[in-house]
């Protein structure tokens, strides 16, 4: 792959290291190579990508979906936006660019093996796997309650709708704007409306609060068509990119453990955020009572109904 001839740093190979990395770059597309599986383990793919697993597993399903050729997009402006996305994503215990690579390589297989793709056009493609791909960037570990009761400056730019996800979108596109990172750049105008569109779409559909509204309208839209095309196929791409975002419950099950205990652990993070203001803490968020690992199944049943 054009991504392995360059260290995570982008420095050239050189003659004394290359058995050392060609072992690694081995390592690297064994695990590549089970990114088509639904249990694929993504911390396997943290460890073989040096710790950069967003840009490796982006550029790979890229490449999987033939979208870089297909769309003409600058391979190296591609290369320079993923690389300040991974960057911009925050140390927390779950919402990093590890559980980002996640939902990335949960939404190629929902496309792939779950048979979306056969729906949705190719734009459409590259729109739901950019959306997984920018949809926690710069998460700081708060939920939008909590960004809202604090009178965030995240939530007052957005007036209350959705600060996470619209702060994910804002701050992505800016990237994108950027003319060493603006890998799309050579596509037609039109079609960068329409990506960009679909995009916010589909980001916004993770905010938890719309989660029973899109999910009744997907209910409702799956009841008219059964063998046919959905009328409204945005709906279907974000129901997507939803499952995506819990693609751990669907993990071997060490790999699902691994991201509650996280999960978890931000969550009495952000309790303690909150004991510390004298704010009521949140349910599941108060380390000193039962957590978010004591509540899984009642999680799973309430995501996946």
């Amino acid at each position: 792959m054009e991504w392995e001839s360059r260290t995570a740093s982008g420095v050239t190979l050189g003659a004394d290291n290359c058995i050392t990395q060609s072992q690694k770059l081995k390592g690297l597309r064994l695990c590549l190579d089970k990114a088509d599986d639904w249990d694929f383990d993504v911390f396997e793919l943290e460890k073989e990508a040096d710790g950069y697993p967003l840009q490796v597993l982006t550029w790979h399903v890229f490449q999987k979906h033939n979208l870089i050729d297909e769309f003409n997009l600058d391979r190296i402006k591609l290369i320079n936006f993923l690389r300040q996305v991974e960057a911009g994503h925050m140390e927390n215990p779950y919402h990093n660019a590890t559980h980002v690579a996640d939902v990335v390589q949960s939404m190629h297989c929902i496309l792939s093996k779950g048979g979306l793709r056969k729906f949705v056009s190719r734009m459409e493609v590259l729109a739901g796997l950019l959306a997984a791909c920018i949809h926690d960037f710069e998460h700081r570990g708060f939920n939008n309650d909590f960004l809202i009761k604090t009178q965030d400056d995240w939530a007052i730019d957005s007036n209350d709708k959705s600060p996470n996800e619209s702060h994910h979108l804002a701050s992505a596109w800016k990237i994108l704007r950027n003319p060493e990172a603006n890998f799309i750049h050579r596509m037609p105008h039109a079609q960068q409306v329409q990506l960009r569109k679909l995009v916010i779409d589909m980001v916004l559909a993770t905010d938890m609060a719309e989660h029973m509204a899109i999910v009744s309208r997907l209910k409702t839209d799956l009841q008219k068509v059964q063998h046919q095309h959905l009328e409204n196929l945005i709906r279907g791409l974000q129901g997507a990119i939803k499952i995506a975002d819990i693609g751990h419950l669907y993990a071997a099950h060490h790999v699902h453990v691994k991201w509650s205990e996280r999960l978890e652990e931000e969550m009495w993070l952000q309790g303690d955020v909150e004991k510390a203001r004298n704010m009521k803490v949140s349910f599941l968020m108060d380390r000193d009572k039962p957590g978010v690992t004591k509540s899984q199944p009642g999680l799973a049943i309430s995501c996946l109904s």
